[in-house]
């Protein structure tokens, strides 16, 4: 990997793995590590083989948040229309991604590396992990997201508490909460948000992407329109190889072999 690798995109399986790689700053996001890591969910979409993916940082921090001291130096801010914007296309093409996304996080997320964690599907945590909405430390407010997506996950009034407050969540909490789905030992964070992924990516993946669209899309719809967004998903199930193939396969009482197709 070269000193300009700020984040890292490999394959194992039919899983995507996207690693943040600045652990000497705490996986800060200045606007070279946003388009790498706007390159790196691209390939995400564009890869047929991964199926799905596992978003994680290297070091103690998942990320530590916009880089500050980078803004400094630079003289970039959150006034920078190329940080915002790219900050955004990363958020939004996370979100909107066709394929199951794990988050492992091992270590703080805080401010818009919280609010990237926000936007995968499903979050383990390690023991040490610890998520801060940290914008009103600076008299800021959220920026990547987190005002839509959390309360969207821990409800209303718990996610007007960590922003308001910008207080630090330990692993325990963000459980109950349910910010996250589990919490495990350092050592065994990765391995286990690996073997979540492999499932995923052993699925149905047009079935998993179409369910998933249409869970994101139903915030804010009619009963009604939410219904005819499922109808049409199954109308292409239906066209699909895994579709046939499920069906034969609970026939014929054996485990069925998606291909993701």
């Amino acid at each position: 990997m070269s000193n300009s690798e700020l984040v890292s995109w490999s394959v194992v399986g039919n899983v995507g793995v996207i690693t943040l790689d600045r652990p000497e700053k705490l996986n800060a996001l200045n606007l070279e590590v946003l388009q790498q890591l706007s390159g790196a969910v691209n390939r995400a979409w564009g890869e047929k083989s991964v199926r799905a993916v596992v978003l994680t940082g290297n070091g103690r921090a998942f990320s530590a948040g916009a880089d500050m001291a980078y803004s400094s130096d630079h003289h970039v801010d959150r006034s920078t229309p190329d940080w915002t914007s790219e900050l955004h296309s990363v958020m939004s093409r996370l979100y909107w991604l066709p394929k199951p996304v794990v988050a492992a996080v091992n270590g703080l997320a805080y401010g818009a590396g919280c609010d990237l964690t926000l936007a995968a599907d499903v979050r383990f945590a390690s023991s040490v992990a610890r998520f801060s909405e940290a914008y009103t430390g600076i008299a800021y407010s959220p920026d990547g997201g987190g005002s839509y997506l959390l309360p969207r996950i821990v409800g209303e009034a718990w996610a007007a508490d960590m922003v308001f407050t910008g207080r630090v969540v330990e692993a325990d909490e963000a459980l109950r909460l349910g910010l996250v789905s589990r919490v495990l030992d350092p050592d065994a964070l990765l391995c286990a948000a690996m073997e979540q992924a492999t499932t995923y990516a052993a699925g149905p993946t047009v079935a998993l992407g179409l369910a998933k669209r249409n869970m994101r899309s139903a915030y804010g719809l009619a009963f009604e329109a939410a219904l005819q967004n499922e109808r049409a998903a199954g109308d292409i199930c239906r066209q699909t190889w895994d579709h046939v193939e499920g069906v034969t396969a609970l026939s014929e009482r054996r485990p069925a072999r998606f291909e993701g197709r």
